[in-house]
């Protein structure tokens, strides 16, 4: 599988601009553009739907729909719409969504290797314009069936989630992996052997699976005025705050030192908990740098065994997001 290069974004940037880099990134050739859901931030699909009609070319996926916050059905009918807008160019991530935000929504989150096992099955039957009957153990329907019609043609879905009951899903159902911003190179070659690992017992190959990961990308002209960037961003403080212990110690970072940063990043000391953020820890989980830096640290997922780079601005800067276009072009080569 060829390597090549998306663009990601969150959805706190309003629709017209995020199109606006959408069609920029589609004239620079990247594979595709990604939206990452939040469940109270703007609506992803709509961001698709409005791409959809905008772009000719590049592919259009969220990384990641919930199987609990949205039935499997809706999902399915929402996806297959966004098909037919798209020549067929829509890529469903799907996984479960932070279980504290489910817990405020008053959405029980159980089973969640049969709430994704389900969920794609239950698509896969729609899409296919098979009459859908399952009586399973998070969602049942009977003798369901889209008055739509069927799939233009296959919609991929790739998983989104970390551990390794949902790395194994992956090698025996999905047709892709979306890894989280915020993995090292350490973890993602672990997360693909996992993923490789169960591809052989259900006699896939890892080929068959694309590996895709969300880079934070931060593109400067030092790589020190990228880490002061990086370092000040409330969501690389948030991520290093709530990174498990074991992506610190493969790394070979003192987990502990994660212990300030996140005791004051939940006491609202945002200024206080940046200040424990070490180089090394960026240097792990984001690619931050000049534009060769980022090149080179990209280069090095790839050699890991990723397939598609998910560039993911750190900022909400324009110069800094059209920075990282222009850097996933010259990747492109």
């Amino acid at each position: 599988m060829t390597f090549r290069i998306g663009i990601g974004f969150n959805t706190d940037i309003p629709v017209s601009q995020t199109l606006h880099y959408t069609l920029l990134a589609e004239e620079m050739g990247f594979d595709s553009f990604w939206l990452h859901e939040h469940s109270f931030s703007r609506d992803a699909l709509s961001y698709l739907a409005a791409a959809s009609q905008a772009t000719t070319k590049i592919k259009l996926g969220v990384g990641c729909v919930s199987a609990y916050t949205r039935h499997p059905i809706v999902l399915a009918m929402s996806f297959l719409t966004l098909q037919e807008a798209s020549s067929g160019r829509v890529i469903m991530g799907l996984g479960t969504g932070f279980p504290m935000r489910l817990d405020l929504l008053g959405i029980k989150h159980e089973k969640p290797i049969a709430a994704l096992r389900e969920t794609i099955e239950i698509c896969r039957g729609i899409w296919g314009g098979k009459q859908v009957t399952l009586k399973g153990s998070i969602y049942s329907v009977t003798n369901v069936k889209s008055l739509a019609g069927t799939a233009q043609s296959t919609i991929p879905i790739y998983i989104a989630a970390w551990k390794d009951q949902m790395l194994a899903l992956t090698g025996k159902l999905a047709d892709g992996y979306i890894a989280k911003g915020g993995e090292s190179t350490k973890s993602l070659k672990r997360i693909v052997l996992g993923i490789e690992r169960s591809a052989a017992r259900n006699g896939r190959r890892l080929s068959e699976i694309d590996i895709s990961a969300y880079l934070l990308t931060q593109v400067s002209r030092t790589d020190e005025e990228a880490y002061l960037i990086a370092r000040k961003d409330p969501f690389v403080c948030y991520m290093l705050s709530v990174q498990d212990d074991y992506l610190y110690e493969e790394t070979g970072i003192d987990p502990s030192l994660k212990k300030p940063i996140a005791e004051n990043y939940f006491r609202g000391n945002i200024s206080e908990a940046q200040s424990h953020i070490t180089n090394e820890m960026l240097s792990s989980f984001v690619v931050a740098g000049t534009p060769d830096s980022v090149c080179d640290k990209v280069k090095e997922f790839e050699k890991c065994g990723l397939n598609l780079a998910i560039l993911q601005p750190i900022t909400k800067n324009p110069e800094d997001i059209k920075s990282v276009i222009r850097v996933g072009a010259m990747l492109r080569g």
